[in-house]
């Protein structure tokens, strides 16, 4: 049964500016957390239990990441089983149950030598047979794995050498394979075969610290302490288990309690803090403020131009130039934010400088083009009409759909930001499998779409025609042969200079066909108990290792 869309058009009119009802409501709530606290909401009954605590939105709809297209569901599979290399704090890829990788000079021969002595966590042996049958097993179509299909690439066969090397032949050059292969979850073929597709998810086994204890929707996840766990993850500072006996990942559906939830002791670790609450720990007793920077697209908004009015690039352009990104910023998140001009944000290594030139914010002209486009407020009450539009009767309202997974402030602020040019913009927000159904019928109008790496790659998934297909990630319906050209090249040219310009230029041409609205890009805000030692990020601030986290209670 298909999700219902939660649908809300927020209300401009009342004069009291978002933040201030934000810091109200969540000063409130705030009160009745410490007032009442509860016993079942702190951490769990094992003195050695790290609670975690996640936004509610970022619960992935399955927790098996050969499916599950979200990077939340791959941040749980860390700690059920390890990959085959990591990204490592230091940005550079390090051994995990691979020891070590080649490829040839044309990049479409990858081999693996892998780690000997390795067992899952059913006690079957990891080995080159268990890493054959984790590739086919995502590049089968009955699988459903659009995401991490593509991450792998067009595999032609997979060679078992022997038990612990294993070759990837390529049908062409794929030089982003470690990319991939360090956000691939390994997992038990025994198990797998066993649960099938549809159960697996409930019952997943692997080779890492972690054993899956339990899933309850839309509360939390539990793993619980593998013993027989080898360190064989380089991450691991010893070669034996983890330090605590369970890890709970807690969903928070309010951002008052995620907010103050460290504070109060119901959890040890707040993921994804929210802005207002970041000088409550920032330099505090007892607590600290990690900050996790993410290469990649920032929150981007992405058009559909298959129909109008994005259709017509004039609209495109004057949305671009309606939008106040620093008054945003200021208003929401209090400039905890970082700006986001283009297709790759500003910390990605392949970010174009030109984009921060091209639409700076200028109502004024963003009102011309709307008039030029056929656009224009006849009946005086603030929203323009289209007249004179092929497929639009006359006198129709400018009405554009914001769909959105999750921050429903920003689209409030654009909101009152494009009201003021003669735009009306409904918000939609709805779960991720609701909004990947919309993509594939096609169904939207600007669509939040999101892809977080330092590998430029994400731009041929994203803005390549080649993947406007169901289950792609090229959304906007733009089809351009130069642009495709650029960005197909990404997966065939190894040297990092050379992808990244032409990242550069694809990024050129998107953002002069003006295909995506830019709205910010988010850091993620860690608040910490110094309960907690040796919690680690990644170098991309979404993802983190939990090998050596241990508990300390002085």
């Amino acid at each position: 049964m298909q999700a219902p869309v939660e649908f809300r058009v927020a209300d401009v009119s009342s004069g009291i500016p978002y933040g201030v009802l934000r810091l109200v409501t969540a000063g409130l709530l705030a009160v009745t957390l410490l007032a009442c606290g509860s016993p079942d909401s702190g951490p769990g009954d094992s003195p050695d239990e790290l609670i975690i605590a996640w936004t509610a939105s970022r619960e992935p709809a399955s927790l098996d990441g050969h499916i599950e297209p979200y990077q939340t569901a791959w941040l749980i599979d860390y700690k059920i089983t390890d990959p085959l290399l990591i990204l490592g704090p230091d940005g550079e890829f390090h051994p995990a149950l691979a020891a070590s990788w080649s490829s040839n000079e044309v990049a479409d021969e990858w081999t693996f030598t892998l780690k000997s002595g390795v067992v899952f966590q059913d006690g079957t042996p990891f080995d080159a047979e268990a890493v054959k049958y984790n590739v086919e097993r995502i590049l089968d179509p009955a699988t459903r794995s659009g995401e991490m299909a593509a991450h792998i690439g067009p595999v032609e066969r997979v060679e078992v050498v022997d038990d612990t090397t294993v070759t990837l032949h390529y049908e062409a050059p794929w030089v982003t394979v470690l990319d991939a292969f360090r956000r691939v979850p390994i997992w038990s073929p025994t198990a797998a075969e066993q649960w099938g597709i549809e159960e697996f998810d409930r019952h997943l086994v692997g080779a890492g610290p972690f054993l899956l204890e339990e899933w309850v929707p839309n509360d939390h996840v539990t793993v619980r302490r593998w013993d027989g766990y080898g360190g064989w993850n380089s991450i691991s500072n010893d070669a034996g288990p983890a330090k605590v006996d369970r890890i709970t990942v807690r969903f928070i559906g309010e951002e008052a309690v995620l907010g103050n939830i460290v504070r109060t002791g119901n959890a040890h670790i707040a993921m994804n803090l929210p802005t207002a609450y970041i000088e409550d720990y920032r330099d505090a007793e007892g607590f600290s403020l990690l900050t996790g920077y993410q290469a990649g697209t920032g929150l981007q908004m992405v058009m559909n131009v298959r129909r109008p009015p994005f259709s017509d690039l004039r609209v495109r352009q004057a949305v671009l130039y309606a939008t106040d990104q620093p008054a945003i910023n200021d208003l929401l998140y209090d400039g905890h934010y970082l700006p986001s001009d283009g297709p790759l944000n500003t910390v990605h290594p392949c970010y174009w400088e030109g984009n921060a030139e091209l639409y700076p914010h200028d109502p004024e002209t963003a009102r011309r083009l709307l008039e030029e486009a056929g656009y224009a407020d006849r009946d005086g009450d603030g929203i323009r009409e289209a007249y004179g539009i092929a497929g639009v009767d006359d006198g129709t309202p400018l009405r554009v759909r914001w769909t959105i997974l999750d921050r429903e402030e920003m689209g409030e602020a654009v909101q009152a930001q494009w009201r003021a040019i003669g735009i009306d913009v409904a918000i939609e927000i709805v779960p991720g499998p609701v909004q990947l159904e919309m993509v594939n019928n096609r169904d939207f109008d600007l669509m939040y779409e999101r892809q977080r790496s330092p590998d430029p790659l994400l731009m041929d998934m994203l803005w390549n025609s080649a993947h406007d297909v169901v289950g792609g990630w090229a959304w906007t319906g733009f089809v351009d042969e130069e642009l495709d050209g650029l960005v197909g090249q990404l997966r065939t040219i190894p040297d990092r200079e050379a992808r990244c310009e032409l990242a550069q230029e694809a990024q050129r041409i998107i953002m002069e066909n003006a295909l995506m609205l830019p709205t910010l890009s988010e850091p993620i805000f860690y608040a910490v108990s110094d309960e907690v030692r040796d919690f680690e990020l990644m170098s991309e601030g979404q993802f983190y290792f939990v090998h050596n986290a241990r508990l300390v209670r002085e």
